[in-house]
């Protein structure tokens, strides 16, 4: 206020001056009102919105401070929506992810589902029924987080409650998902721990050829996209994770 005040001022110009802000302070208060309103009201998770859908499930065994099926959460989200936010034309926000149960089916209202740790994934039957008809409905899933032949044995299992009568099958760096968005050039990753094997991509098609599943086999992509803003890992193997995650949100939402 004392900026617009000079020296010397008549008292009664001085309030002209005061009065006078003070009811331009109130028109811009007016006219951005419903922009703060609309502030105030915004919501992360509207359904206007993508959002990251990550699935909790019972595990058959696991180790370490929190279930398979939290880990890397929520920062591995949080930053793949921000990136996605800004390298696509897709509205989302950084807080937009949310946590269901494969047995609700609410998770119809999700394009792609998230799996962290399939290794220890131990379905229900409710579950496999739920996600069958989640995925003939057109959904897709993610399945992050697993090496060696008992992590894989496990997945298989889960997989077969879905589709008994289905097989999962390598990918190459050919196939439409790593192409439909960063054209993907090798699919010869290097993972960001020791596993137990080489990094490999699983997919699961429909009848039709659509593939509904894709399985990061020996690998945790999730892992480069929690800690790729803290340098622990090479930025070029963080920025090579991101264009698999992208290139997995837009087949989901285009196929």
């Amino acid at each position: 206020m004392k900026a617009f005040l000079t020296p010397g001022m008549p008292k009664k110009a001085a309030y002209v001056v005061i009065v006078g802000f003070i009811a331009l302070a109130a028109s811009f208060a007016t006219l951005w009102a419903p922009l703060l309103d609309d502030d105030r009201s915004y919501d992360p998770l509207d359904p206007s919105y993508f959002r990251f859908a990550r699935v909790q499930f019972s595990s058959y065994y696991y180790g370490g401070w929190n279930p398979g099926w939290a880990h890397d959460y929520p920062r591995a989200e949080q930053n793949l929506l921000k990136i996605l936010s800004e390298v696509t034309g897709i509205e989302t926000t950084s807080d937009s992810y949310v946590i269901v149960q494969l047995d609700d089916p609410a998770i119809m209202e999700y394009p792609l589902l998230y799996f962290s740790e399939p290794g220890t994934w131990n379905i229900t039957p409710e579950e496999a029924e739920n996600f069958r008809e989640y995925l003939k409905r057109g959904g897709f899933a993610i399945f992050d987080d697993f090496d060696g032949p008992r992590d894989w044995a496990n997945f298989q299992r889960c997989m077969k409650m879905v589709f008994p009568e289905r097989n999962l099958v390598q990918l190459t760096v050919e196939h439409p998902i790593f192409q439909c968005f960063y054209a993907i050039e090798t699919l010869d990753m290097t993972p960001p721990y020791r596993v137990r094997g080489n990094p490999t991509f699983f997919g699961l098609d429909d009848e039709n050829g659509r593939l509904q599943v894709i399985a990061n086999f020996n690998n945790d992509i999730g892992d480069f996209w929690e800690w790729s803003d803290q340098a622990w890992v090479p930025v070029q193997l963080s920025n090579e994770a991101y264009k698999f995650g992208v290139n997995y949100i837009i087949y989901a939402m285009t196929h």
